[in-house]
């Protein structure tokens, strides 16, 4: 059974629009595309010996590309989440913001796909968040340019309609040890404990926090 969404939950709230998303979508990569354009920028990124940051983000992209290309074989949708998939009666189209470093965006955006692969009502593109910093500054988390957001705008109004992210709603008790406790529960333990989440869950609570959000537009 679908998880309800609090009231108060934050990410479906809808922001007073001032960018154009229509521009954004136009400029926004198919899911392949997408994985093509970070497998490169890994091995680039690794081959790059006189920049270790560089290098360092090239790692956790290549470590992101076998989680998505696992995602990809083994996530399956549950029947509640595919019968709101199925209710769903107006064209949507969903744009990621990501990045291919991003450990949040290689659990995700696998899901988001499954989601438009089981709608014909669904498309689904993403847009590099340093591409163009003016699209994340209008969805900072605390101030800061957390990713994955995903965008939820109407496809023939180009309207936001919604929006989510950047995790999943059984992670918030994480993210608020860490900032609590930053010496004794270190960002490794919570990343530790972030990826431990999602290799259990197996993309089920994302896949119900976006229907139920599809299910109210």
């Amino acid at each position: 059974m679908a998880k309800p969404i609090p009231k108060n939950y934050n990410s479906i709230k809808v922001m007073a629009q001032t960018i154009d998303l229509k521009y954004y979508w136009e400029q926004a990569v198919s899911y392949d595309s997408y994985k093509e354009i970070i497998e490169k920028q890994a091995q680039e990124g690794i081959n790059n010996e006189e920049d270790k940051d560089i290098q360092k983000l090239a790692e956790y992209t290549r470590l992101n590309l076998s989680r998505i290309h696992r995602n990809d074989k083994t996530l399956v949708l549950e029947e509640s989440v595919l019968s709101i998939l199925n209710k769903l009666n107006k064209k949507v189209n969903i744009l990621a913001i990501s990045e291919g470093w991003c450990g949040d965006a290689s659990q995700i955006v696998p899901v988001v796909q499954k989601l438009a692969e089981s709608s014909s009502n669904i498309d689904f593109k993403l847009f590099f968040r340093d591409a163009d910093e003016k699209l994340i500054q209008q969805y900072l988390t605390n101030g800061g340019k957390a990713i994955p957001i995903i965008l939820f705008i109407d496809a023939e109004t180009f309207e936001e309609m919604a929006h989510w992210g950047p995790r999943p709603q059984s992670c918030a008790p994480f993210l608020k040890k860490y900032k609590e406790n930053p010496e004794t529960y270190t960002h490794d333990d919570f990343a530790k404990d972030i990826q431990g989440f999602y290799n259990k869950d197996k993309g089920h609570e994302i896949a119900n926090e976006l229907t139920q959000i599809i299910s109210k537009i």
